[in-house]
């Protein structure tokens, strides 16, 4: 790690999926600016005694492996933090609830295979990958010192959104994991080849007990999202719709709170 890096992570990396996480990481940066980077969406701008980069992968980051690889191969860091929302797996979490991830499982795979989880291997052969502990920490005492509530644990990457409770339970007792997102372990993989420290800083949108509507189906490939479809989408399930919506500000709220606290530090 670079000097930098020693004496408090001066040259950080934050990576986003959606805009909603994007804008809201960005949104905290003085002196911005959005320069031209034909692979994805960047902002550059500081906050305090930090120069920082936010990127944007998309949902499911498809793709996004190569184009961060370009991307570190041309842009020196001391630390990198995957920053956004996630559905919760421990019913103990509720709603705006920080987790900051010890490791990150790869069950991009596994999960797609529902009926086959009882000959589905042991979760120590599962691939996983080690956050990096002195930058997790950072995350983690700076919420604290803010009062956050927040907690450390192990995270899920899949490749698909889990919607059901059900499903969210399984997965969480299978994984004895907080929190499931698709982006993580991808990013946590690049980032171990570059050997640059990284972390996953995640507030919970969704609740480990209560099904969300199937925002898979508004999705495209790209990871982008399709008007029409969310709108299909939601009007198929009006009450985990309102649900769901009725948290996003407060939610959306905890994640600038949180980032704000880490870039603070």
């Amino acid at each position: 790690m670079s000097e930098a890096g020693e004496t408090g992570f001066t040259d950080l990396c934050i990576v986003t999926a959606v805009d909603i996480e994007f804008n809201v990481a960005a949104g905290l940066l003085v002196d911005r600016s959005l320069p031209e980077e034909s692979q994805m969406k960047v902002c550059r701008g500081r906050s305090g005694h930090r120069r920082v980069a936010v990127l944007q992968s998309e949902m499911g980051a498809a793709g996004f492996a190569g184009r961060l690889t370009n991307h570190l191969a041309a842009n020196r860091y001391d630390g990198l933090i995957v920053a956004g929302l996630a559905g919760g797996l421990d019913p103990k979490l509720r709603a705006g609830e920080a987790v900051i991830y010890d490791l990150c499982y790869d069950a991009r795979g596994d999960f797609e295979q529902p009926v086959a989880r009882e000959k589905q291997p042991p979760r120590e052969e599962i691939a996983s990958i080690a956050a990096d502990d002195k930058l997790s920490k950072l995350l983690f005492e700076a919420l604290k010192a803010a009062g956050s509530s927040s907690t450390r644990g192990a995270g899920v990457t899949v490749n698909r959104i889990v919607t059901e409770a059900e499903d969210k339970l399984a997965l969480g007792a299978r994984y004895n994991a907080a929190a499931v997102d698709l982006e993580t372990y991808c990013v946590l993989d690049v980032c171990a080849r570059f050997d640059l420290a990284a972390a996953a800083l995640r507030v919970i949108s969704d609740e480990a007990g209560h099904d969300i509507p199937d925002f898979n189906r508004a999705y495209e490939a790209d990871g982008r999202m399709n008007g029409w479809r969310m709108a299909g989408v939601m009007m198929a399930r009006p009450l985990a719709t309102l649900r769901f919506l009725l948290r996003v500000r407060r939610v959306l709220r905890s994640l600038k709170e949180n980032l704000k606290a880490v870039l603070s530090a």
